[in-house]
């Protein structure tokens, strides 16, 4: 969805109608993360920040990309989820314990989160904001 780099603007008769590729995001993007993320909120943002997509904003995330093969027990109330897929990189390494770095590193505060205040968002705008403006020029 995020990987849509601008092409051209569809303009008819003077007024510019969408742009293309009009079925994917083709403007800035930015993806917040945390530690306690896991599995594909590991991979998820690790994609992302790899295709060159846009920044991470937030806390580093553990190496916790794996899937898991889901089992019941003869009592179908019981339910578990054994690791067995892996995430393997083109040079042969898997993305398990491999710990993700955000580009800018913001952590929230309990005390201010109670508050209904979230710094990694506000961070998160801002520095969007940033480089939409930069655009501009």
């Amino acid at each position: 969805l995020f990987s849509g780099q601008k092409y051209f603007t569809q303009v008819v008769r003077g007024r510019e109608a969408c742009d293309m590729p009009s079925r994917r995001w083709n403007k800035p993007s930015i993806m917040l993360q945390c530690e306690a993320n896991y599995s594909n909120a590991h991979g998820t943002p690790w994609v992302y920040k790899h295709q060159k997509i846009g920044k991470l904003v937030g806390m580093p995330v553990p190496g916790t990309m794996t899937s898991v093969s889901w089992e019941t027990l003869q009592d179908p109330s019981l339910v578990f989820g054994i690791p067995i897929i892996g995430y393997r990189l083109p040079d042969g390494s898997y993305l398990e314990n491999t710990q993700l770095e955000p580009d800018v590193k913001v952590a929230n505060n309990p005390e201010t989160v109670v508050k209904g205040e979230d710094t990694q968002l506000k961070v998160a705008v801002d520095e969007l904001l940033k480089e939409i403006d930069s655009q501009k020029k």
